[in-house]
C-alpha cells in the first residue's frame, strides 16, 4: 500500500514570554515532584552505607567538574592529583583500592590522616 507524500507542511510555533515560561517550568517541576516515589527514597536513606556511597559519588562528580569538596575521604580525583604531584606513575590495571593503599603508604610519602 503506497503512502502519498504530504503536499504541504504546516509548522506552528508557540513563543512564551519570561512570565509564561516561569509558570510552565514551575508546573513541570511540581509534576515531577508529585511523581517521585518517596518510599523508595526512604528505603535508600535507611541504610547508612548507601547514604555514604551516594555522598561519595556526588563528591567525586563535583570534583571531576572542578568544584572542590571537603569530603573526609579522598576521592579518585584527589588520588590522581596527589600522585601526579609526587611524580608517581599510575600503573595500568591497578584498582582504586590499590591506588589508595599506595597513597596512604610510605611509598608515596603518606597522606594526612592515612595509616
Amino acid at each position: 500500500m503506497s503512502k502519498n507524500k504530504p503536499k504541504e507542511t504546516i509548522e506552528y510555533v508557540i513563543r512564551l514570554q519570561d512570565k509564561e515560561r516561569q509558570l510552565l517550568e514551575d508546573a513541570l517541576f511540581s509534576y515531577r515532584i508529585q511523581s517521585l516515589d518517596i518510599t523508595g527514597l526512604l528505603k535508600i536513606l535507611e541504610d547508612p552505607s548507601r547514604v555514604i556511597q551516594i555522598a561519595y559519588g556526588i563528591a567525586t562528580a563535583l570534583e571531576i567538574i572542578g568544584i572542590e569538596t571537603n569530603f573526609p575521604v579522598p576521592t579518585i580525583v584527589d588520588v590522581v592529583d596527589y600522585l601526579s604531584q609526587k611524580n608517581t606513575s599510575i600503573p595500568s590495571g591497578e584498582s582504586i583500592f590499590d591506588l589508595l593503599k599506595r597513597l596512604w603508604s610510605s611509598e608515596t610519602g603518606g597522606y594526612p590522616g592515612g595509616y
